[in-house]
């Protein structure tokens, strides 16, 4: 797997020459640019936003670090876990591809990442069940979902609530506060819970650890729910 990961690396590098050169301005129109966007916190739903957004991918860690072993220990045989585990990816595909647009369209910014952030309680709750294992295998479209719903949806929410010349830095920010902060707080926070709950014999309590993400997820859907109110130009 990693000798593929190498090839498409590279592919991917070589494929980057082939791109438009888009070199940037000599004179930017706001060096500030940074600054204004963390202004925009001042606006209650924004900070709602990043604050959820942060929250909920602290969480996600609970997904990549212990599901491997996870789904080992269930029944599912470590030559199959990387195929599983591609069910988020596929749901991830057709979430954007289909569901996103249509769910955009008919019910709103709103709901739509609200939409996101239900769908990773769901899945950890069944992970916290164990059983039956077609169910915990299915519970992975959760996450394809809920990234969809909630990152995808949320990029294209902070392209329509930043004015212009602000733009890149706002996404700059949110990206920071998910990819960075939230990503490498996550991480710890899921090792020191993994470390807690292990038996005399070293082996995992499963349910407790994945009930941990599932209560936290939950509060930050109805958070989003009760307290996230974007202005008319995010959409209805």
């Amino acid at each position: 797997s990693l000798f593929v990961a190498g090839v498409l690396s590279l592919l991917m590098g070589i494929y980057c020459f082939t791109l438009p050169h888009t070199p940037p301005p000599e004179n930017p129109s706001n060096p500030l640019a940074f600054l204004e966007a963390i202004s925009m916190m001042k606006e209650t739903y924004f900070l709602v936003f990043l604050v959820i957004s942060f929250i909920v991918t602290t969480e996600l860690q609970f997904y990549y670090v212990p599901t491997a072993p996870f789904l080992q220990d269930i029944g599912v045989s470590s030559n199959y876990v990387p195929a599983v585990m591609t069910i988020a990816q596929i749901a991830e595909i057709v979430g954007m591809a289909v569901l996103l647009p249509w769910a955009m369209e008919n019910m709103g910014i709103q709901w739509v990442l609200a939409i996101g952030v239900i769908a990773w309680p769901l899945r950890y709750m069944i992970f916290a069940m164990m059983k039956p294992l077609w169910l915990v295998i299915a519970s992975l479209g959760f996450h394809g979902i809920g990234y969809t719903f909630f990152f995808f949806a949320g990029q294209v929410f902070v392209d329509k609530v930043a004015p212009e010349e602000i733009r890149a830095s706002a996404q700059a920010l949110i990206t920071v506060a998910t990819l960075g902060l939230g990503n490498f707080i996550g991480t710890q926070f899921t090792g020191v819970i993994l470390d807690i709950f292990k038996d005399e014999e070293g082996k995992f309590m499963w349910r407790p650890i994945f009930l941990i993400p599932c209560i936290l997820t939950i509060l930050c859907a109805v958070a989003f729910v009760l307290f996230f109110h974007p202005p008319a130009v995010a959409g209805k």
